[in-house]
């Protein structure tokens, strides 16, 4: 039996809320599809804030910190930033100082593993029409939600959260009563939602499964490829 507590660093609270369903349930699949053991996990993966004494600190040093303040209810930690375009960038400069330093100071016994969406987070809500329309309760379809039509029309949209909410709006047109919530609070349940052969569409979202699985090798609840 393996017990993996799960922990995400996230750009803001948005990102948390739906980010934080759609790894704990992607690693759920992993481990029943591929482990050889029983591997139970954290209700919810555990979010990670900065202290706000260290909010103008390097981002490196803000992550450790909130690592280091959790230490011991977490083995695998999601680092998230938004790559606004140029994926390298993001991962050199907001993800990989971050990754080298969490190695160095917890060892191969806790495991560090970047998540980088193309522009934004939004982009990846925006690939499973089937959920939004549950989430949002309505019955139009893609074309009518201007959703985009493939996965690499998604990865080239300039501002994924206009088109999310776009398809929100459009949802909620012509209701008599519409919803208090705003699109931001149906994140969460659009991660719970959202189908990961889907998600498995986008190379961002393939590139961070990818690092997810050489983690639980090294933490050896994955056998070795």
């Amino acid at each position: 039996m393996h017990y993996l507590g799960l922990a995400i660093y996230a750009e803001g609270r948005t990102d948390e809320r739906f980010l934080g369903p759609v790894l704990q349930r992607l690693c759920g699949e992993i481990c029943a599809r591929e482990s050889r053991h029983i591997v139970q996990f954290n209700d919810e993966i555990l979010p990670l804030p900065h202290s706000p004494k260290l909010q103008h600190a390097p981002r490196e040093d803000r992550i450790v910190d909130a690592a280091r303040r959790g230490e011991g209810a977490w083995s695998i930690l999601f680092v998230h930033a938004d790559a606004d375009g140029d994926a390298d960038k993001a991962r050199r400069e907001r993800a990989q100082p971050a990754l080298d330093r969490l190695r160095t100071v917890f060892g191969p016994s806790a495991q560090a593993v970047a998540v980088i969406p193309v522009r934004t987070t939004e982009a990846w809500a925006l690939c499973d029409g089937d959920a939004l329309r549950q989430v949002f309760g309505t019955t139009l379809d893609d074309k009518a939600l201007a959703l985009p039509a493939s996965a690499k029309a998604i990865e080239r949209l300039a501002d994924p959260k206009r088109c999310l909410t776009a398809a929100f709006e459009a949802s909620q047109a012509g209701r008599r009563r519409r919803s208090s919530q705003t699109v931001s609070e149906r994140l969460g349940a659009l991660g719970g939602q959202i189908a990961l052969g889907r998600l498995r569409q986008l190379a961002a979202f393939r590139d961070m499964e990818a690092e997810l699985k050489q983690a639980l090798r090294v933490l050896q609840v994955l056998d070795d490829a």
